[in-house]
């Protein structure tokens, strides 16, 4: 009877465990290749569809300049068909200040201040309801440091108001000013707002946070469960 060899059986052993590891390999790259990346910059681009940082530098740049667009145009380039997800509300605007306006429910309160009480109880997400518009598929806010100020708590809305088609003609809150105010930051609703504060500005010059050249000095972002709640809505979504 012919007997294999010792060293003949230890080259096809080899042989064995080098196929399997190039096969384990292969199936693990194929895998890795599969799996979207998870980083917060690759989160970020595939729920905006741009680069964090270089939407951040258009946020601070082009986002202190005016939109010159007539609103026609704005209309045109925007689809605002409503949809029905409830995937989460973006930001819709370049960058705000740390201080809410001198009109509506809290009067020149500070962000903070309206995080804080949402943090203890004092208030419930209710009382901070979140206006907003379907723009390209997605909900984006019209009033923002509302939004900011539930974001910043660790919070989602509870208390979300279609506004599509309702707005007033002029004002602050009305399409044309929305529409504008998302052009300044390249047509991309986000997922973080950048909050303006007091202090030296690019130009070396002293700013106050109601100054759109005053620097950066706090990034609010979605809590991380309310971006992974946007991240698997938006693929499903069919947007």
């Amino acid at each position: 009877m012919y007997r294999r060899s010792p060293v003949l059986l230890s080259r096809l052993v080899s042989c064995s465990v080098s196929l399997l590891v190039c096969f384990n390999v292969a199936l693990a790259q194929r895998a890795h290749n599969s799996v979207p990346e998870s980083t917060p910059d690759a989160i970020y681009q595939e729920l905006t569809g741009i680069d964090k940082n270089q939407h951040r530098a258009i946020r601070r740049s082009e986002g202190t300049k005016r939109v010159l667009k007539s609103v026609d145009e704005l209309k045109t380039k925007y689809d605002m068909t409503p949809r029905s997800h409830d995937c989460p509300v973006y930001f819709g605007q370049a960058n705000i200040q740390t201080q809410f306006s001198e009109s509506g429910k809290f009067r020149k309160a500070s962000l903070d201040g309206v995080a804080a009480m949402l943090k203890t109880g004092k208030i419930h997400p209710d009382d901070v309801p979140i206006h907003f518009l379907w723009l390209n598929g997605k909900r984006v806010t019209v009033n923002n440091r509302s939004l900011t100020a539930l974001y910043k708590a660790g919070m989602r809305p509870t208390k979300l108001i279609d506004q599509t088609g309702k707005l007033p003609a002029q004002g602050s809150e009305s399409l044309e000013a929305v529409l504008r105010r998302l052009e300044a930051m390249a047509g991309k609703p986000s997922t973080e707002m950048l909050v303006r504060t007091a202090g030296v500005g690019n130009d070396g010059q002293p700013r106050q946070a109601n100054d759109w050249d005053a620097p950066i000095g706090d990034i609010v972002s979605m809590p991380e469960d309310v971006l992974q709640h946007a991240r698997s809505c938006d693929r499903t979504a069919g947007k």
